[in-house]
C-alpha cells in the first residue's frame, strides 16, 4: 500500500511518557508532601488515570473535569483527600509539560520518511501539558501539522479529530492515509471509526484480547519502513 499522509500518537508511540509520567510524579509527591513515592502508588495512580481517560473517550467525562477529577480519586484511594487536589493536579500538569524524552528509534525514524510522506502528530493529551513538550521535542520540525484533543474539541476515537485533521491539510484520500499509535481503544478504533489503516505499535507485545484489529502490528519502530517502502 502506497500511503501519503501518516499520522502519529505522541505518547507512548513516540514519547517516552512512562518516564515522563514517574519523573513528574515523584516532583509532584515531593512538593505537596504526599508521603513516600513507590511502585505501588504509581500503579494506584495509573489504574484511576486509564480509567478516567476512557471515560473521557467515551464523552462521559469533560477534559477540564478529568484534570481534578483523577485525583480526587487518586488521593481518595491513598489516604490524602484533605490534600488539594487542584493543586496536586497543576503541579503535575506543569511537571509534565517539561519533559519531552523520545522513544528509541523515534527521531532517526521520522527524520528518514519525513521527505517521503505528509506527517501529522495527534494527541488526546492536554493543550498546557503538550504544546510545552511538542515545542521543546526534536522531533516537531518534521510535521506539518500538530493536533491537540483540547484544543479543538474533538478526541481519538472521535471521527471529527480526523476530519478536523483532512480540512486542515486540505487531503481528502482516506485510502492513503495510515494513523500510527499504541493505543487500541483511542488510536485504532479512531482509524477504523474514521475509514483509514491502522498500525498498532504495540512495544510490550501484550496480546490484543479485545474486538479491534489493527491492519498492521509492529513492536519495533523501524518495522514501521516494511510497511511504507
Amino acid at each position: 500500500m502506497n500511503y501519503n499522509l501518516l499520522i502519529f500518537d505522541a505518547d507512548g508511540t513516540l514519547f517516552d511518557f512512562d518516564k515522563t509520567e514517574k519523573l513528574a510524579l515523584k516532583n509532584t509527591f515531593l512538593k505537596n508532601n504526599l508521603g513516600r513515592f513507590t511502585s505501588e502508588k504509581i500503579f494506584i495512580y495509573q489504574k484511576v488515570n486509564k480509567q478516567i481517560w476512557k471515560e473521557f473517550e467515551d464523552g462521559q467525562i469533560s477534559v477540564e473535569k478529568l484534570k481534578v477529577e483523577r485525583f480526587i480519586r487518586f488521593l481518595n484511594k491513598i489516604g490524602k483527600s484533605n490534600i488539594s487536589s487542584r493543586q496536586v493536579s497543576d503541579d503535575f500538569l506543569f511537571y509534565l509539560s517539561q519533559n519531552s524524552d523520545l522513544l528509541p528509534g523515534a527521531e532517526s525514524l521520522l527524520s528518514e520518511i519525513s521527505t517521503e510522506f505528509r506527517l501529522v502528530l495527534m494527541t488526546n493529551g492536554l493543550t498546557k501539558v503538550q504544546k510545552p513538550r511538542f515545542a521543546n521535542s526534536s522531533i516537531a520540525k518534521y510535521f506539518e501539522l500538530i493536533i491537540i484533543s483540547e484544543e479543538i474539541g474533538f478526541a481519538k476515537p472521535n471521527p471529527e479529530i480526523f476530519n478536523y485533521t483532512f480540512q486542515k491539510l486540505n487531503f481528502t484520500d482516506k485510502s492513503k492515509t495510515l494513523i500510527i499509535g499504541d493505543n487500541l481503544s483511542s488510536d485504532i478504533q479512531g482509524g477504523i471509526n474514521f475509514g483509514i489503516d491502522s498500525c498498532w505499535f504495540n512495544s510490550k507485545k501484550k496480546e490484543n484480547n479485545t474486538t479491534i484489529f489493527p491492519t498492521y502490528q509492529i513492536s519495533k519502530l523501524y518495522q514501521l519502513k516494511k510497511i511504507l517502502f
